[in-house]
């Protein structure tokens, strides 16, 4: 049984036009990253006025959002390389039904895997995938490397037949020019490539790679073996170009130069030995080139085999090392999805024998270094990658970590040598600025990087936050939704949008400092929210929402349970105690501060209390219309915060005798004697009556 159904063989080639549309977008995105940017929120203090009662300050702490970047290894996805595996499977299986019977095959599929599990010791999964992967990978970058000395002659063979003209004058104008413009752009990149000319208008090599194997995938789309090997081959660009694998990409890009120059100089000769004669005639040669009978075309791409591996030699082996580099860089990349974190250093630090400075060993073992929390084998793997290609995301990697080991000016020498149009290292260079206390360049660069992306909230952000703190400017308000803007045009006392009831803050640093500063600016015009189930999941993370609990009790007339609050929380010092105890004092004198008596009746009096908790005429008023229960608990409240304010004693005194603690009431009166006698002998004898009545209650 073998394949030969011509249907297979156009539906094999259009999988395969799908792969090389695949290839194409991986290439012009550029890979995954190795790492990838994170934005960090710092909460910056100001303390400033932050209410106004009875001719007191109240001054707080507000919190501004600072945000900048750092850099995390990104998790490797295992998808290219299953990708590339199932394709390579495929394109195996397609050539070898081409040449055997289907049980051959199979039988030595089997043959083959009996071996590879009999000489492992540890018979795992993981140890066979890494074996097995890592062979049908190392087939197929053979197979990518002989399908690009097959192609070689794709591309003039196609120029040829695109030459082709009415008369021989023509043909001939067509095949000058044509020709000239093939080679001249071909021996461009190329020294381009090989010897780093620097001639930007070159046309990228891999583009030479993709064009000249989809022109011969095209010139062949019948042969169901080649096709089979064209899939194997292409099947190992997939996680070469996804993670970035830049020795693979330049090695293949090496060996296909070199393999296109070389029949770039043995293709002529080829026409003419073969052809030349009808060349003269003017006959349409491309159509038969497959079947030259004195030179055959295979003869020729032997001879391209040879040469361009000599070629290779006397570059110093350079395609040969970064394809070994390549293949243990795939197998590093295989070891990090099954969890053999070891084996993966090991095997990226074998690719650096074979090329000491490429960019995806290196970063590879900077991302395990720094996933082990090695600072400074991460610093020195970045460091080296940086050597080849700088990339701004690096320098940010490199200055953290000068400027974590306390090497501020280092740090800001890395991102100063970096790219200075990226606002992202403008907004580093701004923080590093900071850290040196030199607030004019600081401000500069957070303008600089605003006026780069002045749509981006997150300069906008740290360009409000500088105006401020250091250019003392209030800012204009602005409805932008992000919410550190708003937070921060809060905590600058700029009325931002009312605070919507359903919002529920998430473990951001930004959410809780806008609710934050939100509470603290809107105060009783603020919704009531559910602080204490919040403080559950983001209490460890933001501990301010302890205070504002009690900052929510007492801007929503609960000012006894806002003092209750407070004051337990100064007792275990979960926050600052100092500051704490400034807002106690302060809400303690605004509550008890004479203000006008409010009208009082028996449906009011218990809000009275709660939001009047200290002012004595609403005491006097209120207490006769509650229950006793309730107007004892409100009178010893008032009493327990006032313990030097005579005025409570007597009131405290009387409620004691309606709930029969006629001890307590004698205790407080003997309290009020010692404090303050012209009282205590003014309210005496109504004390003395009321004592009587309770006294009497009690014989029955």
């Amino acid at each position: 049984m073998r394949l030969t159904r011509p249907s297979f063989s156009k539906s094999l080639f259009y999988a395969i036009a799908v792969v090389f549309v695949a290839i194409g977008g991986l290439w012009i995105a550029g890979g995954m990253a190795t790492f990838t940017w994170v934005e960090v929120s710092e909460m910056i203090p100001l303390n400033k006025v932050v209410d106004t009662q009875a001719g007191q300050d109240l001054h707080m702490n507000v919190y501004f959002i600072r945000q900048n970047f750092q850099i995390q290894a990104a998790s490797l996805s295992a998808t290219a390389e299953m990708i590339g595996f199932v394709l390579a499977l495929l394109g195996l299986g397609v050539a070898l039904f081409s040449f055997l019977p289907v049980w051959q095959t199979i039988l030595g599929a089997a043959l083959w895997l009996g071996i590879v599990a009999f000489t492992l010791s540890d018979a795992s999964f993981p140890a066979l995938s890494q074996i097995i992967s890592g062979q049908i990978f190392s087939l197929s970058l053979v197979a990518l490397a002989g399908l690009s000395v097959l192609s070689a002659a794709a591309i003039p063979s196609f120029l040829l037949g695109l030459s082709h003209g009415s008369h021989v004058s023509s043909s001939k104008k067509n095949r000058t020019i044509l020709g000239l413009v093939w080679g001249i752009n071909l021996l461009l990149t190329f020294s381009n490539q090989r010897f780093d000319l620097g001639v930007r208008t070159a046309i990228p090599a891999f583009t030479w790679v993709i064009l000249a194997v989809g022109l011969y995938v095209y010139q062949n789309k019948d042969n169901k073996a080649l096709l089979g090997i064209s899939l194997l081959g292409l099947s190992s660009l997939i996680p070469l170009l996804w993670h970035a694998n830049t020795p693979g990409i330049q090695a293949i890009e090496s060996w296909s130069l070199i393999n296109q120059v070389v029949m770039g100089l043995l293709f002529p000769l080829f026409i003419y030995r073969n052809f030349g004669p009808l060349l003269t005639k003017n006959l349409p040669i491309h159509i038969v080139i497959h079947k030259a009978a004195l030179l055959p075309m295979h003869l020729i791409q032997i001879g391209v085999l040879i040469l361009s591996v000599g070629a290779v030699f006397a570059f110093n082996s350079g395609a040969y090392h970064q394809g070994m580099a390549a293949k243990e860089n795939y197998a590093g990349d295989v070891s990090v999805f099954v969890g053999d974190s070891q084996m993966a250093e090991i095997h990226y630090k074998n690719a650096t024998l074979h090329s000491r400075l490429n960019s995806k060993s290196n970063l590879s073992l900077a991302a395990l270094a720094q996933q082990a929390g090695d600072t400074e084998a991460f610093a020195y793997y970045v460091a080296a990658s940086q050597s080849v290609n700088r990339d701004p995301a690096l320098s940010v990697a490199l200055a953290n970590v000068f400027a974590a080991e306390n090497r501020p000016f280092d740090a800001l020498f890395t991102l100063q040598k970096s790219d200075l149009a990226n606002p992202r290292i403008a907004t580093q260079l701004a923080l590093q600025y900071e850290r040196l206390a030199v607030p004019d360049s600081a401000v500069y660069f957070y303008d600089r990087a605003f006026s780069l992306e002045p749509e981006n909230p997150l300069y906008k952000a740290n360009k409000l936050y500088s105006d401020v703190v250091y250019r003392k400017l209030k800012p204009e308000f602005d409805p932008a939704e992000d919410l550190a803007i708003q937070a921060n045009l809060l905590a600058a006392g700029v009325p931002t949008a009312p605070m919507n009831p359903a919002f529920i803050p998430t473990a951001d640093l930004r959410d809780l400092v806008y609710l934050y500063n939100g509470l603290v600016f809107w105060k009783g015009k603020a919704p009531m929210y559910d602080l204490t189930g919040w403080q559950r999941t983001l209490g460890e993370m933001f501990q301010e929402l302890e205070l504002l609990k009690s900052w929510q009790s007492f801007y929503h007339a609960k000012p006894l349970v806002a003092l209750n609050q407070l004051n337990l929380s100064i007792a275990a010092d979960t926050t600052q105690g100092s500051g704490m105890t400034g807002i106690l004092a302060f809400w303690k004198y605004a509550t008890a501060f004479p203000s006008k008596t409010p009208v009082i009746s028996r449906a009011n009096a218990l809000a009275m209390l709660e939001k009047y908790p200290f002012q004595i005429p609403v005491l006097q008023q209120a207490l006769p219309l509650v229950p006793a229960k309730k107007g004892y608990e409100a009178a010893l409240a008032a009493l327990q915060w006032n313990e030097q304010n005579p005025a409570f004693y007597p009131i405290y005194a009387l409620q004691a005798l309606k709930m029969g603690e006629i001890s307590y009431a004698d205790e407080a009166r003997e309290k009020l004697r010692k404090l303050n006698p012209p009282l205590y002998q003014a309210t005496q004898a109504s004390y003395l009556a009321e004592k009587q009545g309770a006294l009497e209650k009690t014989r029955f």
